[in-house]
């Protein structure tokens, strides 16, 4: 009995390591790869296209579970780049080595680069810029956190058309739709003690 009662305060100490501490500053450095549903204009289906992005999120553990903070990501597409800068709230949900989390963020995304008009033909453009969002449902094991998420994102079309019965032949327009993406995330949480 007492072999077992000095393992479980042996695993009780190794587990609080690991717990969040109230008063303590996180920086989180992640990478995502995910899928963006590609609705451009007209409401019609266009695209899945592969999206990745890396950045760091600084959080101050406002509570035993809970932290909040401010992060912002590059973000790579194949015809676009843009960057997220973002609020953030974590929740994790125990205080062992391994626990469950569940993360928002909310903020704007600056582009960087768009497709260029006139590409392959193409009168129309697109950029991301706007609204930005992600939840984000994991796992922290030690330092390391494994997550599955959900994001919208603001997409500026810029639609060019050659149209036969307009005088002038040409039919333009402007659209901002927000577009759905799912992504998987690995970060790694550096832990600064008071």
């Amino acid at each position: 009995m007492r072999k077992l009662t000095l393992l479980f305060g042996l695993l009780l100490t190794l587990g609080s390591l690991h717990a969040q501490e109230k008063g303590q500053f996180v920086l989180q450095a992640e990478a995502n790869a995910g899928i963006l549903f590609c609705y451009p204009y007209q409401g019609t289906f266009n695209s899945i296209d592969l999206f990745g992005s890396i950045g760091p999120v600084f959080r101050y553990q406002a509570g035993e579970h809970l932290g909040i903070g401010l992060g912002a990501n590059y973000c790579l597409h194949e015809c676009f780049q843009y960057l997220p800068v973002f609020a953030d709230a974590k929740y994790s949900f125990g205080t062992g080595k391994t626990r469950p989390y569940a993360e928002i963020r909310a903020g704007y995304a600056i582009n960087l680069k768009h497709t260029a008009p006139g590409l392959n033909g193409d009168l129309n453009w697109y950029s991301v810029e706007g609204f930005y969002s992600q939840l984000i449902l994991g796992c922290s094991i030690g330092h390391s956190d494994l997550g599955i998420g959900g994001q919208l994102v603001n997409m500026k079309t810029f639609v060019n058309e050659l149209v036969d019965v307009l005088p002038g032949g040409c039919y333009a327009f402007s659209k901002n739709r927000l577009q759905p993406a799912v992504f998987l995330q690995y970060a790694y949480n550096f832990h600064f003690r008071k």
